[in-house]
């Protein structure tokens, strides 16, 4: 017997708004958390983007975090906490001592071992990897180096540390998927409460490396040449589906889901926001870096996720699309929906958040099924900024500037990945 699955908790840490409620805010707002960079290793070294969404004034001790405990903790990890911690508070969650652990707590009133953690980075401790190895290759000196760096730059150290920090013992693991780790992991995380291998999981994305020392991470994406060059307006730059886009802007951030079977969640007597009611994944197995240009694999992935959900196509109101502002990926991600939903498609409202958040890779995800189900719940859509001149190759009814008012009941949340990871999930509100 299958389970339903609800989402009762959100954390979000992200450029626009540390907490849920910033971060919505925000999102009504149409603000952009896209700026110049003052580093010198992006302004003194030629790179061609020299903006960024980075997360500010992020004090982790402000959060819940011990300062002894943050120092041990790369920048991914203390993201990913943070949203943890404030999606459960969300779920109406607290801790209690664990009677079998002196010393450490667990989520009160839930069977540790039915907790999963289940978590995605696409680029892990990196910060930590350029400091440690820096170090290393200056002093030559074992001692100089952290004694922690290597558990704390791992790609699987923020899902290992949630688990630990939240007493959580049933599975827990990370996903390295590029950009579409973060919903994978809430898919994966659906996969489990639907099938009776736990009663709540903690699921989601974190990334942390636009303010990395020697913006390491920044030059990748540029040698890449897929960013954004439009450093005059940074606020700007951001444009999905626009005629005029030149690139995407790199992010930062986390987003945490608590997910239930919904049998849990009533017992409990909490509200939900909306439930996960399917959830599909592919691979174009193409390019690691472009979206096969047909588009067969999203028509394929939203086929399959809607037949996971028992939904037929004319259910579908309303896309949170991957849209990351890149010529070609955008173009490509509007021509399979048209391809699939058909002359329906002028009929399904269409966001792009990474507009206001940039592009924060794990994390993304996470945060725009957050949006997602928040405007399932409030009835309002978070719009698309800088949506200022369509593209024709781009037909879609997007919410443009402005939010939209619209009683949608079914959403699809699509990630797409480097190295042809595509993962769509179905979100709805009955």
């Amino acid at each position: 017997m299958t389970r339903r699955v609800v989402i009762t908790g959100i954390g979000v840490v992200s450029p626009i708004g540390v907490s849920r409620e910033r971060f919505w805010h925000a999102c009504l707002e149409g603000r952009s958390g896209v700026r110049r960079l003052d580093s010198p290793w992006v302004t003194d070294t030629g790179l061609a983007t020299q903006i960024g969404a980075p997360v500010r004034d992020f004090d982790p001790t402000r959060h819940g975090i011990p300062a002894k405990d943050a120092r041990l903790l790369d920048r991914v990890s203390q993201f990913g906490i943070v949203a943890a911690l404030e999606a459960l508070t969300d779920a109406a969650l607290a801790f209690e001592p664990d009677p079998e652990r002196e010393g450490e707590s667990r989520i009160a009133g839930v069977d540790p071992a039915r907790v999963a953690t289940i978590v995605g980075s696409g680029i892990g401790g990196l910060t930590t990897v350029e400091q440690s190895h820096g170090t290393w290759r200056e002093t030559r000196s074992k001692s100089a180096v952290k004694r922690y760096a290597l558990p704390m730059l791992i790609p699987n150290a923020p899902a290992g540390q949630i688990a630990i920090r939240t007493g959580a013992r049933g599975e827990c693991k990370a996903l390295s998927t590029a950009c579409a780790a973060g919903t994978m992991a809430l898919g994966d995380a659906f996969r489990i409460l639907r099938d009776g291998e736990a009663d709540l999981a903690l699921a989601g994305g974190t990334e942390a490396f636009v303010t990395d020392h020697d913006a390491y991470g920044l030059m990748g994406f540029d040698r890449l040449h897929t960013m954004s060059t439009r450093n005059a307006e940074p606020e700007r730059a951001s444009r999905p589906f626009d005629r005029d886009r030149d690139g995407f802007v790199l992010g930062e951030g986390a987003g945490v889901l608590v997910l239930e079977t919904e049998d849990h969640a009533r017992s409990r007597g909490v509200r939900s926001y909306a439930r996960i009611a399917g959830y599909a994944t592919n691979c174009d197995a193409r390019s690691m870096m472009q979206l096969d240009e047909s588009g067969r694999s999203i028509v394929a992935l939203v086929e399959a996720a809607l037949r996971s959900a028992g939904l037929e196509r004319d259910a579908v109101e309303a896309i949170s699309a991957h849209a990351t502002s890149t010529p070609l990926n955008d173009k490509t991600e509007a021509k399979a929906l048209r391809a699939f939903f058909g002359a329906r498609t002028d009929a399904i409202l269409v966001t792009g958040l990474k507009s206001m958040t940039g592009h924060a890779i794990a994390a993304s995800g996470p945060m725009e099924t957050a949006a997602s189900v928040l405007s399932l719940q409030e009835g309002i859509l978070a719009p698309t900024i800088n949506y200022d001149t369509p593209d024709p190759e781009c037909d879609l009814d997007v919410v443009a500037n402005r939010p939209r008012r619209a009683a949608t009941r079914v959403c699809l949340k699509l990630s797409y990945g480097f190295g042809g990871h595509n993962a769509c999930l179905v979100l709805a509100r009955d």
